[in-house]
């Protein structure tokens, strides 16, 4: 999946880029491998499966939920990057002088 013209409008640098999907493929890693590990106690515990079908559906799942979490995950990631920078401050600028105000009177 190529996000690299998604991006650009938004003038994102691309080491940032290359950041942003090498995190996400960790988060993925791990992800997967923890679900492959839930499967396969399941699948052993619960359903009662014998070492081969257990060894099996927690790989699978492992491969399918990295796969799914890695895009999940990425797609977030370059969403963040394309939002604009927000201030810190409040959001409404009525907001800070309201505040100020009220501080004025306790004083």
């Amino acid at each position: 999946m190529d996000h690299s013209s998604d991006i650009d409008s938004a003038k994102v640098p691309p080491d940032a880029i290359l950041r942003a999907t090498n995190e996400a493929k960790k988060e993925g890693v791990f992800a997967g491998l923890t679900s492959g590990l839930a499967a396969a106690i399941i699948g052993q515990r619960l359903l009662g499966f014998n070492t081969n079908k257990t060894i099996l559906s927690g790989t699978l799942t492992a491969l399918l939920a990295g796969y799914l979490f890695t895009q999940a995950f990425t797609e977030t990631h370059l969403a963040q990057l394309r939002q604009p920078a927000r201030p810190l401050g409040p959001s409404n600028p009525d907001d800070s002088l309201a505040s100020s105000a009220q501080q004025s009177d306790i004083k």
